[in-house]
């Protein structure tokens, strides 16, 4: 088969060690992305490439890289050796293959992963991600996505930095996931409109920066009182737009916090009193509650903040 000679046949029956039958024996990243985008020109984009034996590779960063219109099928690919799967398939537009059978358990790295699949919706449940100490833009803009993830084990991951941004179907059932190592939460549910767990469980103490982390989560009223975010600095927009919020968070430790912007912006239901908020570290708090209830109980709002919030 031309130029796809070189990596064709391990052996006269194709049968791998496993004893499946395959067309392909990549041994690389490098021999396996070359592979894919010739197949793929001579096939066309919805192509079935479980005839590809990827068994002996361990990095699948940016195989389908800007492959917009990429909607093949890899649902028996045995990718247990992998162990970075960042922008594997970053802008994959129309990609919307099934991957419930994956074992990723050794992946350590899934960062960008699944960014900008606006089609995604595989049912990822049953993942392993235990090995993670990332989860950064991994569905960044999926905005197709809502896998039941309550079983996934995050206990290593220490950045969720912009997980399900813009993931606007998002909202699966994270109540009982062990976010106590994560320090970075920033953007994680941004835009996330549909999104409305229970999250008064989670365990955010090690939690340094919160910024826009429920932005635009206009259905989000989860109860928060209970967080420990003592070590927190970064918590501008916040809960930016945050329509239906209306958690107590009268008793939250602010105090090392530096930086509250728009906190509660547009939050129309939001009236908590936070006036014994410790905020004597903070250096900017423009607009920290604009659009809220407390613009009518001003008494409630940290004393500090009173004369500038509307500004």
């Amino acid at each position: 088969m031309n130029k796809l000679n070189n990596i064709k046949t391990k052996s006269e029956k194709n049968f791998n060690l496993k004893g499946k039958y395959y067309e392909y024996f990549p041994q690389t990243r490098e021999e396996l992305k070359k592979l894919i985008y010739d197949l793929i020109n001579q096939y066309g984009n919805n192509i079935d490439l479980n005839n590809i034996d990827v068994s002996n590779v361990n990095s699948f960063n940016h195989i389908f890289y800007n492959l917009y219109e990429f909607s093949g099928d890899l649902s028996k690919w045995d990718v247990s050796n992998g162990i970075n799967f960042s922008y594997m398939f970053d802008s994959c537009e129309s990609f919307n293959g099934d991957l419930s059978k994956w074992d990723v358990s050794n992946s350590e790295n899934m960062d960008f992963m699944f960014y900008e699949c606006r089609k995604f919706n595989s049912n990822l449940s049953n993942w392993n991600v235990f090995n993670l100490k990332n989860l950064v833009h991994t569905f960044g803009y999926c905005y197709n996505f809502n896998s039941n993830l309550s079983k996934w084990d995050v206990s290593n991951v220490t950045n969720f930095e912009n997980l399900f941004c813009f993931c606007r179907n998002f909202n699966s059932d994270l109540s009982k996931w062990n976010v106590s190592n994560g320090k970075y939460f920033n953007y994680m549910f941004y835009n996330c409109k549909k999104f409305n767990s229970d999250l008064s469980n989670w365990d955010v103490s090690n939690g340094k920066e919160f910024e826009d982390m429920f932005s635009w989560c206009v259905v989000f009223n989860s109860d928060l009182s209970n967080w420990n975010v003592s070590n927190g600095k970064y918590f501008n927009f916040m809960f930016y737009n945050c329509e239906k919020f209306n958690s107590y968070l009268s008793k939250w430790d602010v105090s090392n916090g530096k930086y509250f912007r728009a906190m509660f912006y547009d939050c129309k239901k939001f009236n908590a009193d936070l006036s014994k908020w410790d905020v004597s570290n903070a250096t900017s708090w423009k607009n920290f509650a604009k659009g809220s209830l407390l613009e009518k109980y001003p008494n409630r709002i940290p004393e500090r903040f009173r004369d500038d919030y509307l500004k």
